[in-house]
């Protein structure tokens, strides 16, 4: 479900206006990376999670830790999962996703992931796969020197950064704190894929939250009909 303000000048129009420079996240927005590690945790552990329960980034790592993993073995197998090019390249796009960047890319789209930038090759590839209209100049991940592998502050900083290079004025976002960093540090629309709250009110009219629906991943569903209304 949206979380929305009665102050939105909510209509078509001004969605159109918002999302015809639209800087859109990779993992877990476009990507169902959670999906692809859950399930090859799940295969490899013999557990039974869902893609839901991974609220942090650290989530595997605390499900390694309830199979009896240490803090180092949890950590590794954590940093082995996220990190790993051809498993999280293996994820499917998420329900509206496709439908949601062809509409977007009739204005001006740009991916703004906070991958490292090891991972830009990869990530193209995975757009040529998927959506082979999204041309490679339009993607850009963790700039180098700047984003470390787990460090959230400089991914968010990161996206930041191409955010106001690119002039965007809106962003879609999964991460709460890189949401967060976004309006801070920007005057950018914010549209946030999360069941987490706690950005709720505190930014007036710049946030619109999307949650999920029926025990799912929240989605770019929502926001396609909206288009659509």
């Amino acid at each position: 479900m949206a979380n929305m303000s009665p102050e939105y000048p909510f209509n078509k129009e001004w969605l159109r206006w918002l999302l015809a420079d639209v800087s859109v996240d990779h993992d877990n927005t476009i990507n169902d990376t959670k999906g692809i590690v859950t399930e090859t945790f799940n295969k490899e552990f013999g557990t039974s999670h869902m893609a839901i329960e991974i609220s942090r980034w650290h989530s595997v790592a605390d499900w390694a830790k309830e199979l009896g993993a240490s803090d180092k073995e949890a950590f590794a197998i954590n940093q082995r999962y996220w990190y790993d090019s051809d498993l999280i390249n293996q994820g499917k796009p998420k329900p509206g996703a496709i439908e949601f960047l062809q509409k977007a890319n009739r204005g001006r789209l740009i991916i703004n992931s906070s991958r490292p930038y090891d991972e830009l090759d990869g990530t193209r590839k995975w757009y040529r796969q998927y959506a082979a209209f999204v041309k490679p100049e339009q993607i850009v991940v963790g700039l180098p020197d700047i984003v470390e592998a787990g460090d959230i502050l400089s991914q968010a900083l990161s996206k930041v950064w191409v955010a106001k290079l690119y002039k965007s004025r809106s962003h879609i976002e999964d991460v709460p704190f890189h949401a967060k960093m976004m309006m801070d540090y920007t005057d950018i629309f914010v549209f946030l894929l999360s069941d987490d709250t706690s950005l709720d009110g505190h930014y007036g009219t710049r946030l619109m939250r999307m949650g999920g629906i029926d025990g799912n991943q929240p989605d770019l569903v929502l926001l396609n009909k909206l288009l659509s209304v």
